[in-house]
């Protein structure tokens, strides 16, 4: 039983004892520890908290100012300056792809081309169009032949005559032929409608019967000799032929003679009728008034046809042949243009990037196909940090140290600065843009990883430092810090400056090198570049 007791008892010092030691490595050292490391904690708000309170808080060393303006180092992507879409700016099925991607072109070299039938067939049509236009205005502008004038006026001739026709009205002899006319159409009628006489009728049964006898008498001449070979050959078939042939027609003749009239010949026979009606009416109440405006419009157009061809044509009429003809040759050259925008040139010098064209596809005006670049023309955008912004300038150099390149190092200027700012987690950046200026970039390629060092030319004010920006207090609207002297913390006047997320820069002739200051942060300036690195930047560097 003793025995037991004591192992209870050795067992609870032991754990006690390592109880006390997890707090002491863990909750005490692994405060200031965790500062040191980026880990967040928090500093006490209050100033009014106990010397002892203020000493078990986190605490972070004070940086120099001139950690900030050492230098400034950032990450970024290598990228191409510019590139060139090439488009199109007609439309067809491509005919043929003549480079690929990785080619390098000079300025002019062939692309694509595009199928150009439908291309040459608008050249055509706008080379007959011009050439039609170009002559009518030719037609226009020319002198009026002397076969021409003889022309307009033997028209203008014709036409006065047939005024002077129409207002004398018909001739007699006109109405006489008129009136002839319409007699024989109605007795064309009435021996329609009538048919044949008694006479007509006996002399066509007549004939008939006549024919009817000597077909018979034929016949039987015809069958006297029917027995011999060569029937074919006599006259007495040749006679009957005739015979048959007579009698066919004598019997047309009266059978037709004794049928009732066509209707069709009776319609035909009343409309000739009434046309020649219409035309005696005419004649007799000729000339009308519209016959006589007609007939004096044409001798005005015969006087007009004849002036413009003695006169020539007036300035309204050549400027609109030749607006006409100006306005066909724009459209010739456009369709030369067409023609010859099937073929699809590289605009400057470069390197092909892309190619979105198969044969046979049919591409859009307009549609990007082919893009180009100056691979020896590369770039670096980095985010820096805007306390260290005032440091850079335009045409500043740089140092450019690539993630694929290893050991190499290749020379930038910076070419732009952006006007306005980004933020990430609290923190303001601006990109910042800088030109490789090496000659030999061979092996650099677009979206490489790279990282651009600037060196600062400027220099901190006297008694600048880097503080927390959590370890600023206000006590009594003076702007404090608590800084561990010893085993208490006291308050230290500052004056703060440009804030750059959790660091700020204040000036203070009390603070010193190594001071600890009541605060906290999760990022730490970088012992070589400024400040901290957000999306490819850089921070502050710990303190030691």
């Amino acid at each position: 039983m003793y025995i037991r007791r004591s192992w209870i008892f050795i067992f609870i010092v032991l754990a006690l004892a390592a109880g006390g030691y997890y707090y002491y490595t863990n909750v005490v050292n692994g405060a200031a520890v965790s500062a040191q490391n980026g880990t967040t904690s928090r500093a006490q708000g209050t100033t009014t908290s106990s010397a002892t309170d203020q000493s078990d808080s986190a605490t972070v060393a004070i940086q120099p100012a001139t950690a900030l303006l050492s230098e400034v180092s950032a990450a970024g992507n290598i990228a191409l300056v510019s590139q060139q879409e090439v488009a199109p700016t007609v439309s067809g099925a491509i005919k043929t792809v003549d480079v690929k991607v990785g080619d390098t072109v000079e300025e002019g070299d062939t692309l694509l081309t595009i199928e150009t039938v439908q291309l040459e067939r608008a050249v055509k049509r706008a080379e007959l169009d011009m050439e039609a236009k170009r002559n009518a205005l030719d037609q226009l502008t020319d002198p009026a032949t002397e076969s021409e004038v003889a022309v307009a006026q033997a028209n203008l001739t014709s036409a006065q005559q047939n005024l002077a026709d129409v207002l004398d009205g018909p001739s007699a002899d006109e109405v006489a032929a008129a009136r002839a006319n319409l007699a024989s159409a109605w007795a064309k009628y009435n021996e329609l409608e009538a048919g044949p006489s008694q006479e007509e009728l006996t002399q066509l049964s007549a004939n008939m019967k006549k024919a009817e006898v000597a077909l018979a008498e034929a016949r039987r001449a015809y069958d006297q000799i029917a027995w011999r070979n060569d029937t074919g050959m006599t006259s007495q078939a040749a006679d009957l032929q005739d015979a048959t042939i007579d009698y066919e027609s004598a019997k047309a003749a009266y059978d037709e003679s004794v049928a009732a009239a066509d209707q069709s010949e009776v319609q035909s026979a009343i409309g000739s009728a009434r046309s020649a009606q219409v035309t005696l009416d005419n004649l007799l109440n000729s000339p009308t008034e519209a016959e006589i405006a007609t007939a004096q419009a044409q001798v005005a157009d015969a006087e007009s046809s004849l002036a413009d061809l003695m006169d020539g044509p007036t300035e309204s009429e050549t400027r609109d042949a030749e607006i006409a003809l100006e306005q066909s040759l724009v459209d010739l050259e456009e369709a030369y243009n067409n023609l010859a925008a099937a073929t699809l040139v590289a605009p400057s010098a470069g390197t092909v990037i892309a190619i979105d064209a198969n044969v046979g596809e049919r591409v859009s005006e307009g549609a990007t196909l082919v893009t180009l670049a100056d691979t020896s023309q590369l770039e670096l955008t980095i985010q820096v940090a805007e306390l260290d912004l005032p440091q850079l300038a335009i045409d500043q150099s740089a140092t450019v140290e690539i993630d694929a390149l290893s050991g190499q190092q290749f020379s930038g200027v910076i070419t732009h600065i952006a006007p306005s700012s980004e933020s990430d987690s609290g923190v303001v950046y601006y990109p910042v843009t800088i030109r490789l200026t090496d000659s030999d970039l061979s092996k650099v390629r677009a979206g490489m990883t790279a990282v651009a060092t600037i060196q600062n030319t400027e220099t901190a004010a006297q008694d600048s430092w880097l503080v927390p920006t959590t370890a600023i207090q206000t006590q009594n609207n003076q702007s404090i810090v608590m800084v561990a002297r010893g085993q208490e913390t006291v308050p230290v006047n500052v004056t703060p400056g440009a804030v750059q997320g959790e660091w700020t820069l204040v000036q203070s002739p009390d603070l010193q090198a190594g001071d600890q200051v009541v605060g906290s942060v999760s990022t730490y300036l970088d012992s070589n570049s400024g400040f901290g690195r957000g999306p490819g930047g850089g921070g502050p560097p710990p303190g030691n």
